[in-house]
């Protein structure tokens, strides 16, 4: 499995998405004055998820640039959450490329106290914390699921639904990409929660919210799979 994905990504990096489904630019339109992603979240996102991409060269010089952030300000909870996605990825490579599975599975021990203490530092900021949430999906998409604490699929579901509850009637009109992330992920960490009928609900939902693209599309494929 470990250099099955790592040819994946060297070879067809495009099919080695980082996300519930790989957005495409107009998935990102939302209704203005709904709900904006903060920029600086943005722009490291497509820095560091570069690396998905086979571009390792980019996530480096984007993760030394979140490290000399947190010199001058180790309390700047933008930069903390970054530096725990990029020890995430960090223990990517550890195990897909290296096949240091013990080790990398320490770098993601600590890749989640940097997460914990960024979320700590700004509780209710919705970026802060849905970047956790990307970031542990990621872990779940690249680890053996059994290898992985219990609270990594906890902590995922409680993100996504804190969000849900923050936009409110608004998830109908925010940008697919949100919609579909948002509840793509939360199936994710219900079926590996072992709460099958939760996870088909949140499929379902994401078919009836993001109709007609790749998000429906790996949603009907997930709920095929639950039989």
């Amino acid at each position: 499995m470990p250099l099955a994905l790592l040819a994946l990504l060297v070879a067809v990096p495009a099919l080695a998405p980082a996300q519930f489904v790989w957005p495409k630019p107009e998935y990102r339109i939302s209704e203005p004055g709904l709900y904006e992603e903060d920029p600086f979240i943005v722009e490291y996102r497509e820095k560091f998820f570069a690396v998905f991409r086979g571009d390792v060269r980019t996530f480096e010089t984007a993760y030394a640039e979140i490290e000399a952030m947190l010199k001058k300000n180790p309390k700047d909870a933008r930069a903390l959450v970054w530096r725990g996605n990029g020890k995430t990825v960090r223990a990517g490579l550890t195990f897909l490329r290296d096949r240091k599975l013990e080790e990398a599975l320490k770098q993601l021990e600590d890749s989640r106290r940097d997460l914990d203490a960024a979320v700590a530092l700004r509780p209710n900021d919705p970026n802060i914390y849905m970047m956790r949430a990307a970031t542990l999906y990621v872990q779940e998409m690249y680890f053996p699921p059994e290898r992985l604490p219990r609270v990594v699929y906890e902590t995922l579901r409680d993100d996504c639904l804190r969000f849900i509850k923050y936009l409110g009637d608004r998830i109908t009109r925010v940008s697919i990409h949100v919609r579909g992330e948002t509840y793509g992920e939360l199936g994710i960490a219900y079926l590996r929660l072992g709460e099958k009928e939760k996870a088909r609900a949140a499929f379902q939902r994401v078919i009836e919210l993001c109709p007609g693209t790749a998000y429906a599309t790996r949603a009907k494929r997930e709920i095929a799979n639950l039989g």
